[in-house]
């Protein structure tokens, strides 16, 4: 067996968030705006129609989830609650800092669109970087902050290369 000398360069420089982890972390922050909805409507009172059967809920519950995940992802250097509670933050592609339309591109179409088809969801599991629709588009991507996860990982492929 012949040792090969291995560049750092085809390494990546972070580890991503997986599918299932990504879900995790939604599914927090969906707790969390189901309270926030339940809050306003209490203090509202009775739901009706504003035009063409969108009901008064709806749209709270909408510009509550949008501006919970910008403001949040915004200010808070690419965390909400729920990627804070999983330890995951969204970053920029060129490592510069998340522009604010960048995470509006990215909310947007991620709760507005991608909500409507759900099975678009699975492409964050074959992506290379783990990436969804939403990422590619804005030119985001979901790593994890745990340090020792990345060393395992670059140790791992590392160990990978050098046997074959």
């Amino acid at each position: 067996m012949s040792e090969k000398i291995i560049t750092n360069k085809n390494l990546p420089n972070f580890a991503y968030a997986g599918f299932f982890l990504r879900l995790l972390a939604f599914g927090i922050d969906m707790i969390i705006i189901s309270g926030l909805v339940n809050i306003i409507k209490s203090f509202i009172g009775d739901d009706f129609d504003i035009f063409y059967s969108i009901s008064l809920y709806i749209l709270i519950y909408y510009l509550v989830s949008l501006c919970y995940f910008s403001l949040m992802t915004y200010f808070n250097k690419g965390q909400t609650l729920g990627k804070m509670i999983t330890n995951i933050r969204v970053i920029n592609l060129y490592g510069e800092k998340l522009t604010f339309s960048q995470v509006l591109t990215r909310e947007v179409f991620g709760r507005f669109v991608q909500n409507k088809f759900m099975f678009l969801y699975i492409i964050v599991a074959f992506a290379p970087m783990h990436q969804s629709l939403m990422d590619i588009l804005a030119d985001t991507v979901v790593i994890k902050n745990d340090v020792k996860t990345f060393i395992d990982q670059r140790e791992e492929k590392l160990a990978i290369v050098i046997n074959q």
